[in-house]
C-alpha cells in the first residue's frame, strides 16, 4: 500500500475511535478496548499524543478554544470526518494529503511493509516466491535474510503459501512463532486473540513461556501471549473470505459480525445479549448490509443505523 493510503488507513482508525468515544454511548470496556489499541502499536499512541497536544481531539478542553459541540457537528459528517483529523495533523506539522511525515512525527511510520485497508483484500508475492493473501485491515512485516525468512504478523488474517524447504519461515505473532518449511497456513490476529490453521504441510508453534505444538494438515489451535489451547480440527469453512465469502454452521452471531468488522467503517456495536445466537448461512463479506438485512429477517434482532457510521445490533 502506497503511503497516502497507509496514512489514510490509520487517520480512519482514529475517527472510528473518536466517533465511539464521543458518541456517549461508550462504555468501560470502549475505553479499556481503546487503550489496548493505543498500546498495541507505538504509531497508535505517537498520532493520538500529537493530536491531544495540537487539538486535544480525545479530551477537546475549552482552554483550546474548541467547542466539544463543533468536534462532534465534524464527526457526525461524512464528508468532513477525515477533513477534521487532517486539519489535526496539519497542525503538528504532517502534510497528510502527500504522503509525508514531518519532524514533528518521526519515528511515526504510518503503515506495514503488507496491508490493506478496510474491505480490501490482496494477493502478494513474497521475496522468495512464497504467497501471501491479506484479508481486510491486515498487516505484517517481512524480514527476510540469507538465513531466515520471518513475518512478522501485526494483525488480521492472512492465508500463506510457504515455498522452498532451504531455510525456515518463521510467522511471529502476539509473542509466539509458527515455523514452517514447506506449508500452506491460515493466520489471525484480532485484539490480542490468534489462531493458526495447517491447510498443507505440518507447522510447529512455540509460544514464549516455552510452550510447543505440532499442528498436522486438517487441524488448527488457538492462543494468545499467556497460553496455547488445544488442537482441534478445522472448522467448516475457514478461509473462505480469501473468495469474499463467510461461511458459517451454528456459529455465534458475534463470530458474524468480527468477521464484517474489517469491511465496515465506523462503529459496529454488537448487543452481549444477542451476541450467542446461532447462525448458520453463506454471505458475501462485500455486501454487508445485505448481510445484516438477512440477519434482521431471520432472527429475533433490531439493526439500527445512526448516520453513514454508526450501526448498532440489539434485541427485538
Amino acid at each position: 500500500m502506497r503511503d497516502p493510503d497507509e496514512q489514510q488507513h490509520l487517520i480512519e482508525q482514529a475517527t472510528q475511535w473518536l466517533v465511539l468515544l464521543r458518541s456517549g454511548q461508550a462504555e468501560a470496556r470502549d475505553h479499556l478496548a481503546f487503550q489496548a489499541w493505543r498500546r498495541a502499536d507505538p504509531r497508535h499512541e505517537q498520532l493520538c499524543q500529537r493530536l491531544e497536544n495540537t487539538l486535544g481531539v480525545f479530551q477537546v478542553p475549552r482552554s483550546q478554544g474548541v467547542d466539544g459541540r463543533v468536534v462532534q457537528r465534524a464527526l457526525a459528517a461524512p464528508s468532513g470526518r477525515r477533513r477534521f483529523l487532517q486539519r489535526a495533523l496539519l497542525g503538528a506539522g504532517v502534510v497528510v494529503g502527500a504522503g509525508l511525515i514531518g519532524n514533528p512525527m518521526s519515528g511515526l511510520h504510518l503503515g506495514a511493509d503488507l496491508s490493506t485497508s478496510t474491505g480490501e483484500r490482496q494477493t502478494l508475492s513474497l521475496p522468495d516466491g512464497s504467497q501471501l493473501v491479506l484479508n481486510a485491515q491486515s498487516q505484517a512485516d517481512v524480514r527476510f535474510d540469507s538465513q531466515l525468512r520471518v513475518l512478522e504478523w501485526r494483525g488480521g488474517e492472512g492465508l500463506l503459501t510457504v515455498v522452498d524447504e532451504s531455510r525456515p519461515f518463521l510467522v511471529r505473532i502476539e509473542g509466539s512463532t509458527v515455523s514452517a518449511r514447506s506449508a500452506r497456513l491460515l493466520v489471525a490476529e484480532r485484539a490480542g486473540q490468534c489462531r493458526v490453521c495447517a491447510l498443507a504441510g505440518v507447522l510447529e508453534i512455540s509460544s514464549q513461556g516455552g510452550d510447543r505444538v505440532q499442528l498436522r494438515k486438517g487441524h488448527a489451535v488457538n492462543f494468545d501471549r499467556v497460553s496455547i489451547a488445544s488442537v482441534e480440527l478445522l472448522r467448516p469453512g475457514e478461509g473462505a473470505w480469501v473468495d469474499g465469502l463467510l461461511e458459517v454452521r451454528d456459529s455465534p452471531l458475534s463470530e458474524v459480525v468480527d468477521a464484517l468488522r474489517p469491511y465496515r467503517r465506523g462503529v459496529l456495536r454488537l448487543d452481549p445479549a444477542v451476541a450467542g445466537l446461532r447462525v448458520s448461512g453463506l454471505f458475501r463479506l462485500d455486501q454487508s448490509e445485505l448481510v445484516f438485512e438477512a440477519l434482521a429477517r431471520t432472527l429475533p434482532i433490531r439493526v439500527s443505523r445512526h448516520g453513514e457510521y454508526w450501526l448498532s445490533i440489539g434485541a427485538v
